[in-house]
């Protein structure tokens, strides 16, 4: 009888055990060559990776809400094929919360710069009413330009220094329709849609006498404007037309080009003193590129007018 139980628990043990490597085995081959079953689908799935770099680095991440325990730079393998809800979190920065999506033999990387969180903002130290700034950059300087209902001032990027420019005050409605300012070495030049203004800054103590002188108005509408010409002239593309503006002597200027449609676009190379227009072909439905070099056009028209004289 123990015979009997004997020979049968060792069949049964054998028949057990070979059921279990026929039903494993498959498994195992499966998750070794990076195969997982997902509950989802019911299905075998090949995984996936996911890589996080991050600035600044040690940054804690939650995948689907989960922490993971490795911090930043890592990466997270044998993961299923599915979007995941990814949070990067870093005490004294503001949590990153993105979608990623995990593709079959793939490795997703991501790249993450984190901000600090703003601990304090700066207020200038005056009251003025501002209507508008602009951030200058030059060679050597930033500078703010602010328009208030005080007059125009020069700003130090650190709120410091404020520089009376001119005692000219442009109501709200025209501050805010300025669109870009330019400043060289010796003027201050802005626009909107219909006007150019130049203020003389050449003294450095900025008289309060100056003014914003309006050098030209628009036929219909200013779209482009550039500083060429060894910064003496600027190119303007007022909507009908190029026109070059001399700086040096405000109220002159002269057409260039004579556009030939109202999208039209113009881009003005300094360093080349190149001139380059997008505009329609005439005749046609078609636009082109025409390129103009700017200095043997200047320098012609001045030997022509030499020779009127």
């Amino acid at each position: 009888m123990q015979e009997k139980y004997y020979s049968f628990l060792r069949h049964f043990s054998f028949w057990l055990f070979s059921l279990a490597f026929v039903i494993l085995t498959p498994v195992i081959v499966y998750y070794s060559l990076g195969y997982k079953f997902d509950i989802k689908s019911k299905k075998f799935l090949k995984t996936g990776a996911l890589s996080i770099k991050t600035f600044p680095r040690a940054v804690t991440v939650y995948l689907d809400g989960k922490k993971i325990d490795e911090l930043t730079p890592g990466t997270i393998r044998e993961l299923m094929p599915h979007k995941y809800n990814l949070v990067l979190e870093k005490e004294g920065f503001y949590p990153y919360n993105m979608e990623i999506e995990i593709k079959p033999s793939l490795v997703n990387n991501i790249d993450v710069f984190l901000i600090p969180k703003i601990k304090g903002v700066e207020k200038v130290k005056f009251d003025f009413n501002i209507y508008g700034f602009f951030l200058l950059r030059q060679i050597f300087t930033e500078k703010i330009l602010i328009f208030t209902d005080k007059g125009i001032y020069f700003l130090d990027t650190d709120l410091e220094g404020i520089k009376k420019v001119s005692e000219q005050i442009f109501e709200e409605h025209l501050a805010n329709s300025i669109e870009e300012v330019i400043a060289n070495n010796n003027k201050l030049i802005f626009w909107n849609k219909k006007n150019i203004w130049v203020v003389d800054i050449s003294n450095e103590n900025f008289p309060s006498t100056n003014t914003a002188n309006p050098v030209y108005t628009a036929g219909r509408s200013i779209k482009d404007a550039f500083l060429g010409l060894r910064e003496r002239y600027l190119i303007v593309n007022d909507g009908l037309k190029v026109i070059a503006l001399d700086m040096d002597n405000l109220g002159v200027s002269f057409e260039i080009y004579t556009l030939n449609n109202l999208n039209a676009k113009i881009f003005y190379d300094a360093r080349s003193e190149t001139l380059y227009i997008k505009d329609k072909i005439p005749r046609t439905e078609n636009f082109s590129l025409f390129k103009i070099e700017i200095m043997p056009l200047i320098g012609g028209r001045i030997s022509n007018e030499r020779r009127k004289d």
